[in-house]
């Protein structure tokens, strides 16, 4: 009998650079390129009309030497606090949006005004550090050597109805407990 090696045999080499994964709970990561400490969250975040940042999706971030692209993913809990809960994100990297990046979340509207559900969800976006100029609306970078901050924006559509909010599971468990939930944050450098 051949050994598991023989027909799936391992790859001579990778081009992952380093992946730099975490709950956003405060912790601190050591990897090639330094020591990073994640936003700790903490509570339930409600939306307004006007775009704020999503608690724990920011963080400043230098790539180590050689990375050609670097995937950032934040993954949170969405959930429908009225109606559909019409909501909007967008990536952001040093104050310019990525308009590429723009999700759009709802539920199905059933005409009352409760929880309709949630769900995980994900922010996910490559950079292109191999670019002969900067385009950054595009997510792409001729020399990307120092500190650049990636963070996540949301809002709700409407004001009044459609409302949602992250970090929030609902109907926890078998005993219906509703309670926040802590995101995740990955970053993963490729060569």
């Amino acid at each position: 009998m051949a050994n598991l090696t023989d027909i799936f045999p391992a790859a001579s080499s990778t081009n992952v650079l380093e992946v730099l994964q975490g709950t956003c709970d405060g912790r601190s990561i050591t990897v090639s390129s330094g020591t990073y400490t994640l936003t700790n969250v903490t509570s339930v975040q409600n939306f307004s009309t006007s775009y704020q940042e999503i608690t724990g999706s920011a963080i400043t971030y230098t790539p180590p030497d050689g990375t050609k692209y670097l995937s950032y993913r934040f993954d949170f809990m969405w959930d429908a606090e009225n109606y559909s809960g019409i909501s909007h994100f967008k990536i952001n990297i040093d104050g310019t949006d990525i308009p590429k990046s723009g999700k759009t979340y709802s539920l199905n509207y059933s005409g009352s005004s409760h929880n309709h559900g949630n769900w995980v969800t994900s922010m996910f976006y490559v950079f292109d550090l191999t670019a002969s100029s900067d385009d950054v609306a595009n997510g792409k970078f001729a020399n990307w050597t120092s500190g650049k901050t990636i963070r996540v924006y949301g809002r709700d559509y409407n004001s009044t109805t459609w409302k949602a909010q992250v970090h929030y599971n609902v109907y926890y468990s078998t005993l219906a407990i509703s309670q926040y939930t802590t995101p995740n944050l990955t970053l993963i450098a490729y060569s």
